[in-house]
């Protein structure tokens, strides 16, 4: 459901939202003043105690280091992959009633700091909403945790290898007796250094996942995606319940050295950044725009879903597809793409089940053909279209 402008001057945004669901960055909005304190029983108050000028967590460049580079067709990130590359163009996509309603429920979960349940079929934008929302709030990088059916929360939270750390252990042992060196004796006197040191290194081998980085104090919330949620297994939404009412988590790896190392610098799910954690606890100062994203109508708990805000999503309209595709082709619809949008929405109309990654496929072949190829009638448009648009519930070949 990308699209690639401001809602028109006749769609009348309501004044409370924060949220456009344009997928463009809004110049000078800064959501920390912007956005309403959220309701007493959301407030966690979390921050870094490690000595720093700054209580937060700052996911990017730290002063007076090079900021990284901007997205771009040329460094495409995973937020490009799904909603295109920045452009200047604008367009105008009309707040029907639908996509007003599934607006409302973003910006409801937004300012009361609750998780979205996003339900609907496959290819209908549902990831991409998460997406949508990191860019245009200019919140920064996305954190996805895919879910499979053997994901825990733990892994999400964060990975640690012990494994690896007892190996490099045994070898640099290995390593001294076999050169004959001299038993480590850079802390000879000082016991309490020596196995602070020691305590330290975990760092090298415990890091924080996407979910475990989304609850690190920050200013501003962070966007965390949860994706195919519905493929986790059955005690997934139950584990998930503390993190979501509580606002935090323990590394019981890094609070059982909390007496010789009260605070130890651990990595994120963000390249190249790391991150203090002290006695072996994390809070949250502002909760994260949680997207949980399902493929299915699975069913979950009273006690899960009071804690969520549900909303379903079908395919967009016309005019919603016609944006999508703008965007992923820098603000220009390429030859044939009006054609193939009106026989999309005719098939998805008759029952056939398609993504709209299968409209950008045949989009983006047609322009690869050129208008002479594709011809005034359409019929080359028409036969790609059978080509690639199989219904995704029927079998392959």
């Amino acid at each position: 459901m990308t699209t690639s402008a401001e809602p028109g001057p006749t769609d009348s945004v309501p004044e409370w939202w924060v949220f456009h669901g344009t997928g463009q960055p809004r110049a000078h909005l800064d959501l920390a003043t912007r956005l309403p304190p959220p309701p007493q029983w959301r407030t966690y108050g979390g921050a870094l105690n490690s000595g720093s000028a700054s209580p937060f967590y700052e996911p990017s460049a730290p002063p007076g280091e090079p900021a990284e580079p901007e997205e771009d067709e040329t460094s495409p990130g995973e937020s490009t992959r799904h909603l295109g590359p920045l452009h200047g163009r604008t367009g105008t996509v009309p707040l029907g009633p639908h996509r007003r309603h599934l607006l409302d429920k973003v910006n409801a979960a937004i300012h009361l700091r609750r998780p979205l349940l996003v339900t609907g079929p496959p290819g209908v934008g549902k990831s991409s909403l998460a997406h949508q929302i990191a860019r245009e709030l200019n919140l920064g990088r996305t954190l996805r945790w895919a879910v499979t059916s053997r994901s825990t929360v733990r892994d999400g939270l964060y990975s640690y290898d012990p494994l690896t750390q007892i190996h490099d252990l045994n070898l640099e042992n290995a390593h001294r007796r076999a050169t004959g060196q001299a038993p480590d004796r850079r802390y000879a006197g000082d016991g309490d250094a020596h196995l602070r040191s020691s305590a330290e290194a975990i760092s090298r081998y415990l890091a924080l996942g996407a979910l475990g980085t989304a609850f690190l104090p920050t200013r501003t919330p962070r966007v965390l995606l949860i994706d195919d949620f519905d493929l986790g297994d059955f005690d997934l939404p139950g584990d998930l319940l503390d993190l979501f009412e509580n606002g935090g988590y323990r590394i019981p790896e890094l609070a059982r050295l909390s007496g010789v190392a009260p605070t130890i610098e651990v990595g994120t799910d963000d390249p190249g950044r790391t991150v203090p954690v002290s006695h072996g606890e994390v809070l949250c100062s502002a909760f994260p725009i949680t997207v949980l994203t399902c493929n299915s109508g699975r069913d979950l708990s009273p006690a899960f879903m009071r804690r969520c805000i549900p909303v379903e999503m079908g395919l967009p309209d016309e005019q919603e597809l016609l944006a999508a595709v703008a965007g992923h082709f820098r603000g220009d619809l390429p030859p044939g793409a009006r054609l193939l949008v009106t026989e999309f929405l005719e098939r998805s109309g008759s029952g056939h089940e398609l993504a709209i990654d299968q409209l950008l496929n045949a989009v983006h072949l047609v322009g690869a053909l050129g208008p002479d190829q594709t011809g005034p009638e359409g019929g080359q448009v028409r036969e790609l279209s059978e080509l690639l648009w199989h219904r995704l519930t029927e079998s392959p070949g």
